[in-house]
């Protein structure tokens, strides 16, 4: 009868350490087994070419701003600016020619009456156009009158100081400047908004 005891007894012991083993295959830190981990299919993967999060569009004029500022822009230029312009640049590049021609005797007729009217005129619909038109007058209207008055023209003199020969040389480079600003304003009117003069300067 001691036989079957002793049977039973390992039989036992098999079991318990069978037990153990599967025990300690599961707990925590234990090395992986045979079979692969399954992945967690709950995780999900942000796509790189997605954005995150929605970045505000870049604030752009409107369509119908453009086309209102394109009108009114026009309106200004068919209705009498053209002339403005045109008439402007005309005296401001005759006076000029004077220089280049190293003449005395400079001809300023109608030329800060020209001036005035078109600084008197309506302004033109567009911000940026408009600053560029009065800096262009303003440098004609400064460089003229400069060499204007170092010439003295108004009294029939013809001596000059050495202070009055800058100043007229000054002038001249202003008036220059303003010319070259006039072109770039004509530019900008017929590269932006299809404008071109009637006649040209």
């Amino acid at each position: 009868m001691k036989q079957p005891k002793r049977h039973l007894a390992l039989v036992f012991t098999a079991l318990t350490a069978a037990v153990t083993l599967a025990a300690c295959s599961t707990a925590p830190g234990a090395a992986p087994g045979t079979e692969p981990t399954p992945t967690d299919t709950t995780t999900a993967i942000a796509d790189p070419l997605t954005p995150t999060q929605s970045t505000p569009p870049t604030h752009y004029p409107s369509a119908t701003t453009s086309a209102r500022t394109a009108a009114n822009v026009a309106l200004w230029y068919e209705s009498g600016g053209e002339e403005q312009i045109t008439g402007v640049h005309r005296r401001a590049e005759e006076v000029h020619s004077h220089h280049d021609e190293d003449m005395w005797v400079i001809d300023f007729s109608w030329f800060f009456d020209d001036l005035r009217e078109a600084r008197e005129y309506p302004p033109i619909p567009d911000p940026k156009t408009q600053a560029a038109w009065a800096a262009a007058l303003k440098n004609i209207s400064e460089g003229g009158g400069a060499v204007y008055d170092a010439t003295r023209l108004g009294t029939g003199e013809t001596s000059q100081s050495a202070e009055e020969a800058r100043q007229v040389e000054r002038g001249w480079k202003e008036l220059a400047k303003g010319i070259k600003g006039l072109k770039a304003v004509e530019e900008r009117l017929s590269r932006t908004f299809g404008l071109e003069p009637l006649t040209p300067p």
